[in-house]
């Protein structure tokens, strides 16, 4: 039978696509038979649960030896909350192993590959036409960096304004779109505002969908000069609080001066240090553009209305750059409908 490695490799990805197993990666593994037919397949689900090679292997049991692992992401080769991988793959006596994607992480970094050879298993890595870095980009950014990959969602009118001319901005966008938000919201490990929007709306900043079940992300608060009640609604999430003075609001409050408030690139190192390997900035026009103008960026969402505020609106992002050169470059990767609304996201260069 011959393997259809594309095909095999994209479902299990698919596999563990919905996952959120924070601070662990995602990670999809497939089990395939000496004849090559499907006998086993996991997803990591959460962080001290079994991961993926373990539960697919366990559902192959005995129909693995001589077979073929497909698994997204290189297994681990060292005792954590979870048994190693490799050693689970080597006892079950698979021969082969198709790994998606090296692990940057510190503890894995080829080991778990090396580990798999010496004990004579065949293992390639990569599967041509199939980026398994697609399945986790926060991870990768993550683990390379050391910050998570931050994600700036905005919303605004087809004209780019993000409030009309009185500040009012509920709801500019469709039920449809709020919705994809949160489904947006439910990939993140924290969310992050500034003290304009929680004063303006009162956000709780949690996902609320139907049937969710996943975890929250962790809210995250920025506050320069302008005082906060500490009645507001996101204080009943113990939020990180990020601010230029000493406060004494519910929460976990940090201490990070800038030139100009707040100082941001501290707070993103701060965050990634904190295990946050997703950020979504779903401030508003000052927050956006602050981040925007700092180079913080890895991602713009943006959600435009089937509406037109004109120019006496604000626009959905504060501040500017001085010239052509100094805009901030990116790659529009998609373009979809959600309701009568459109989604643009965009990767920077």
């Amino acid at each position: 039978m011959e393997m259809d490695e594309r095909g095999l490799m994209r479902s299990a990805m698919e596999l563990a696509i919905r996952r959120h197993p924070h601070p662990n990666p995602r990670v999809g593994a497939i089990v395939l038979d000496s004849a090559g037919a499907i006998v086993g397949t996991g997803a990591h689900a959460m962080a001290g649960s079994p991961h993926a090679e373990a539960l697919a292997l366990a559902q192959a049991g005995g129909r693995a030896r001589g077979g073929t692992l497909v698994v997204t992401l290189e297994p681990c080769a060292h005792q954590g909350r979870t048994p190693a991988c490799t050693a689970a793959v080597i006892e079950a006596g698979v021969a082969r192993v198709i790994v998606g994607a090296g692990d940057p992480d510190t503890q894995v970094a080829g080991r778990g590959i090396a580990a798999l050879q010496a004990a004579g298993v065949e293992v390639r890595v990569g599967v041509a036409g199939v980026d398994a870095e697609d399945l986790d980009p926060g991870y990768f950014h993550h683990r390379r960096t050391g910050r998570p990959r931050l994600t700036l969602k905005m919303a605004a009118s087809l004209d780019g304004q993000a409030a009309a001319a009185d500040g009012s901005s509920q709801w500019i966008t469709s039920p449809e779109a709020r919705r994809d938000a949160h489904e947006l919201r439910s990939t993140a490990d924290a969310v992050l505002v500034g003290a304009g929007t929680v004063l303006a709306d009162d956000p709780e900043l949690s996902v609320r969908l139907d049937g969710h079940d996943g975890p929250q992300p962790r809210p995250v608060v920025l506050v320069g000069s302008r005082p906060l009640p500490p009645t507001a609604r996101v204080f009943s999430r113990n939020p990180l609080v990020y601010s230029s003075r000493p406060l004494d609001l519910p929460g976990e409050v940090t201490v990070l001066p800038g030139a100009d408030g707040v100082d941001l690139e501290s707070v993103v190192e701060d965050l990634g240090k904190r295990n946050i390997v997703d950020l979504l900035v779903e401030g508003g026009p000052v927050i956006a553009g602050a981040f925007t103008r700092a180079g913080l960026v890895d991602r713009f969402v943006a959600y435009f209305a089937g509406a037109v505020a004109g120019g006496a609106g604000v626009p959905m992002m504060g501040g500017r750059f001085a010239t052509v050169g100094d805009l901030a470059r990116v790659a529009i990767t998609s373009v979809a409908r959600i309701g009568p609304d459109v989604r643009i996201d965009a990767e920077v260069r």
